[in-house]
């Protein structure tokens, strides 16, 4: 990637708990996933709060074939998320 992105699409719905917003399937998601990325828009950002990991996992069904040079993910690990087990991290 030869250049950063200036704006991040965030993707904290895309989990829905009930906490971040409305009931959005994969199949809502992707032509909003699909369009972004036709005009560039290729930083997301997610966190696996968000929806306890689904986010995570809706994202990661998008970009599985894609080039891994053609997006940046940041993501965000919560503690309290970790049940209070020390090897959390490890286990992701």
């Amino acid at each position: 990637m030869k250049t950063l992105p200036k704006i991040a699409l965030g993707a904290c719905a895309w989990g829905n708990d009930g906490t971040f917003g409305g009931d959005l399937s994969a199949e809502t998601l992707r032509p909003i996933f699909d369009t972004a990325m036709a005009h560039g828009l290729n930083l997301w950002d997610t966190a696996y709060a968000y929806g306890m990991g689904t986010s995570e996992k809706v994202l990661a069904g998008f970009l599985k074939d894609l080039p891994r040079d053609n997006y940046l993910v940041t993501d965000k690990f919560t503690p309290q998320c970790a049940n209070g087990k020390p090897t959390a991290m490890a286990a992701r």
